[in-house]
């Protein structure tokens, strides 16, 4: 392993062509630095090598030009994972234990794939690489964070919940007439609501996922097959947060009717 490394997790970007022809004339820029220094000292194994990887439609290309990146990725129909990459021919040969390699990886299908990491023995070229990256991939950030944050998972699971329990005094108050048993209110509300909380985790599981298609942390953006998409995920975000206010105005609203004819 070289002495200094930087890797940072990367989140809620738009992945557009604009973004990869600024990290190929990025990448470029660094990959000279390391060519220049090879030259210098005369040493081959220092030759950076800069690579693309696409992977689209179950397919992955490896590529060595910007243009023919770019090219499947506006022909693809679903744009997977791509991966810019720098590495020296000591890096290449020794599976990354020792030499330069500076990467930036970019994952629809694994979330915790996406990063960027650079290492090398030089600290400088290290936090250069690093910080120029950065600041191009910081001007492609989305703000669609927020629907797979911790808190949106907090209000799903709560509306469920409360659905859950006004779902359950629905269903009691409409079977429980029906039966000739003692307390068949009570048997019937808490079956119904043993039903809903041994299905509800399989519901919920759905609508995170859902969630997490429609507003993915890598987002690869095309204008002329995307934008419909973009329009849409404007539409439902819209479309739920309406609604969830809605369902959570007739969710109390029926429990507050309920509860007010509980004899006291």
């Amino acid at each position: 392993m070289a002495q200094f490394l930087r890797d940072v997790h990367l989140s809620n970007l738009k992945v557009t062509e604009e973004l990869l022809i600024q990290l190929t004339e990025v990448f470029t820029n660094r990959a000279q630095i390391l060519h220049n220094s090879a030259t210098a000292q005369g040493n081959e194994y220092k030759e950076p090598f800069l690579t693309f990887i696409l992977r689209f439609d179950n397919k992955g290309y490896r590529l060595f030009t910007c243009d023919d990146l770019l090219l499947h990725f506006k022909r693809a129909d679903k744009v997977e994972r791509v991966v810019i990459s720098i590495e020296t021919r000591e890096s290449l040969t020794s599976n990354r234990h020792i030499g330069e390699h500076l990467e930036v990886k970019f994952d629809t299908l694994e979330e915790k794939n996406c990063s960027l990491s650079v290492t090398s023995d030089h600290s400088d070229w290290v936090d250069a690489s690093y910080s120029a990256v950065m600041e191009v991939i910081t001007k492609h950030k989305t703000k669609t964070g927020w629907i797979r944050s911790g808190w949106s998972t907090l209000v799903i699971q709560l509306l469920g919940v409360v659905g859950g329990f006004a779902l359950s005094l629905w269903a009691a108050e409409a079977i429980a007439p029906k039966l000739s048993i003692q307390n068949a209110f009570i048997i019937t509300f808490f079956f119904a609501l043993l039903v809903f909380s041994n299905t509800w985790g399989y519901i919920n599981t759905l609508i995170l996922n859902s969630f997490n298609r429609t507003f993915p942390n890598i987002q690869f953006y095309r204008p002329d097959k995307d934008r419909l998409n973009w329009l849409i995920q404007a539409l439902i975000a819209g479309i739920v947060t309406a609604f969830m206010l809605y369902i959570f105005s007739l969710l109390f609203a029926y429990i507050g009717d309920f509860l007010v004819q509980i004899p006291k």
